[in-house]
């Protein structure tokens, strides 16, 4: 068993994760076994500090607009991850946020919006504390307090799941 370093600060964006699996646990398109998949992610997010050897847990959702010629896909998601022997997979906690303009640009105006819309957190496995920005996590905590406020009619909603060898991946209307 290894562990994070976490400090109060942060047990409000880990609660905020734990609440975002709620809410997907509420999605009538789940089937048994993504839900089943879910509560065991929220049991090992329950869990933090401390993380097991062999944990590969993660979810999220995104919301994607337009399509494959102009559009945007903004995305939310949390991995817990630690594999002792693998130096490529002891990545520890991250929690974050993406924003995705389609096409891609290089454009400076458009680069400053994507960087006021993208979070990033990461706490890996050790003593290391994350500096957590107040402001950063608080828009987090804000924008996936009420996910259906961010989907507009004609948006896709895409939820992806991963609980150790188990994958899945729905795409929703909205």
């Amino acid at each position: 068993m290894a562990n994070i370093l976490l400090d109060k600060a942060h047990k409000k964006l880990i609660q905020s994760a734990t609440e975002l699996a709620k809410w997907l646990l509420s999605l009538d398109a789940l089937s048994a076994d993504d839900k089943k998949a879910l509560l065991a992610i929220q049991d090992v997010l329950s869990k933090l500090p401390k993380i097991n050897d062999g944990t590969l847990a993660m979810f999220g959702f995104s919301v994607e607009r337009g399509d494959e010629q102009q559009g945007l896909v903004r995305g939310w998601d949390v991995s817990v991850e630690y594999f002792a022997h693998d130096p490529e997979q002891q990545g520890g906690l991250e929690i974050f946020s993406s924003y995705l303009p389609i096409p891609e640009s290089t454009d400076k105006d458009v680069l400053a919006i994507k960087k006021q819309h993208e979070v990033y957190f990461h706490w890996p496995i050790g003593d290391i504390c994350n500096l957590v920005k107040q402001s950063q996590a608080e828009q987090w905590v804000e924008e996936i307090s009420q996910p259906e406020v961010l989907m507009s009619e004609g948006d896709r909603l895409r939820v992806e799941i991963v609980y150790k060898d188990f994958y899945s991946e729905i795409e929703l209307p909205c």
